[in-house]
């Protein structure tokens, strides 16, 4: 990675990773086209090969593989060891791609040459964006943002493009595919409509993107060498579940829902839910109280009783952990108030949107009408968000017109 890689003490924390095998790791290198170029360019060196300015001379020589000597490419002697060695040589390619790309806009006339320029910046700026992104695949037309704001910098030089960088980011992302670190996939029907939706356009490109397990074996290797925390799937068991919720809120669910249970695996149940209990209390986000709820509900009878000396001590996490007994004790039905009632369920909806999922739980209510009504009189900082929300984004009208409706009384008030 290049030095705009050079991550800040203040980086987000990054979503545990699954690993490749060795076995697989090493046959994914091998696999690779690019190492197959790298090989036959060094291979094919005569003494008078001068180096061309395109990506594969650029590349062999960021590798270290070849250097210039009187004019010409010469093979390295003491890296020639490294063409034998598939994984590491996969890694030194997938380290130094951001020192060749200058060849990038050498091969193509589309490519500003201020991409070249640039390119070690948007490269590092794209690997992290989509190790964030953990195993869940980001759309393309999401990723364009980053180049727009690459071009963006350029503005007071008169060479803003932004379709030019569009099409480098397209162009980067060929030779990602190439070199064996990207995935692509297609959005089905309803991923297209939320690309949409975010856009705020439709028709869409369906293009779906995602690190390889090698690169997130490479990437990972990189940012921990570089003091990152950067945890591995299962490395986050015996960390305090504050450390745990950290490094989960941009994880996918089947990778979130692993971590969750290796950590309660490693506790009593008391002990277990004493920790997620007292998480609850401090939570500032609608997430984050769920994901202590989870854990909850995963220590079955220390969790209950967790939840109702929380629920003695009111609040939110009060309202939250009442609504949760409730599914769990028909006893509690009975004494549960009207404002625990309506704090817990504008919580739960809240957590519901920061998951994207919020028009599907109010659907599921059956009733969105009626709990348009129990947000607007809940007393929870979400409530006004929540109605913007569904105002704007809710496909029934009269949903709709229900929230702007009581969107602008609170404000009045």
């Amino acid at each position: 990675m290049c030095e705009a890689c050079e991550l800040e003490a203040d980086l987000p924390a990054l979503p545990p990773v699954r690993l490749p095998a060795a076995a697989e790791a090493l046959a994914a290198a091998e696999r690779s086209p690019v190492l197959a170029d790298l090989r036959r360019y060094v291979a094919e060196l005569d003494g008078t090969s001068e180096p061309a300015r395109t990506l594969l001379p650029r590349w062999a020589e960021a590798c270290g593989l070849v250097r210039v000597m009187k004019g010409t490419h010469v093979p390295v002697k003491k890296n020639a060891k490294l063409l034998e060695q598939p994984l590491e040589l996969w890694a030194r390619a997938f380290e130094a791609l951001g020192e060749a790309g200058y060849g990038i806009a050498v091969e193509d006339d589309e490519v500003p040459f201020e991409f070249g320029m640039l390119f070690p910046d948007f490269l590092g700026g794209l690997q992290l964006t989509l190790y964030s992104a953990g195993h869940t695949p980001m759309p393309l037309e999401l990723l364009y943002g980053i180049a727009d704001e690459m071009s963006s910098m350029l503005v007071d030089l008169d060479i803003r493009g932004d379709s030019q960088w569009r099409h480098g980011l397209r162009v980067a992302l060929e030779v990602l595919d190439r070199l064996g670190a990207i995935e692509r996939l297609e959005a089905d029907d309803g991923e297209l409509a939320e690309i949409a939706e975010a856009i705020g356009r439709p028709g869409p490109d369906p293009t779906l993107v995602r690190l390889t397990p090698l690169a997130f074996w490479a990437l990972n290797r990189t940012l921990r060498a570089r003091g990152v925390d950067a945890p591995v799937v299962g490395e986050l068991a015996e960390a305090p579940f504050e450390t745990l919720a950290d490094h989960l809120t941009e994880a996918s669910p089947a990778i979130a829902e692993a971590e969750l249970t290796a950590w309660v695996a490693r506790r009593s149940p008391a002990d277990a839910a004493a920790e997620a209990a007292e998480f609850l209390r401090a939570a500032e986000s609608p997430a984050r109280r769920l994901m202590a709820l989870l854990v909850l509900d995963a220590t079955g009878d220390a969790g209950v009783a967790a939840a109702r000396t929380v629920r003695e001590e009111g609040g939110i996490a009060g309202a939250v952990t009442a609504a949760w007994l409730v599914e769990r004790d028909e006893n509690v039905a009975g004494s549960l108030t009207p404002d625990e009632m309506s704090l817990g369920m504008t919580d739960h909806l809240a957590a519901m949107d920061d998951l994207g999922v919020l028009s599907d739980e109010l659907d599921a209510l059956g009733d969105p009408l009626a709990v348009v009504g129990v947000i607007a009189a809940a007393d929870h900082p979400d409530r006004l968000r929540l109605l913007d929300v569904i105002a704007q984004e809710h496909p029934d009208r009269a949903v709709a017109k229900q929230a702007r409706k009581a969107r602008f009384t609170l404000r009045r008030n």
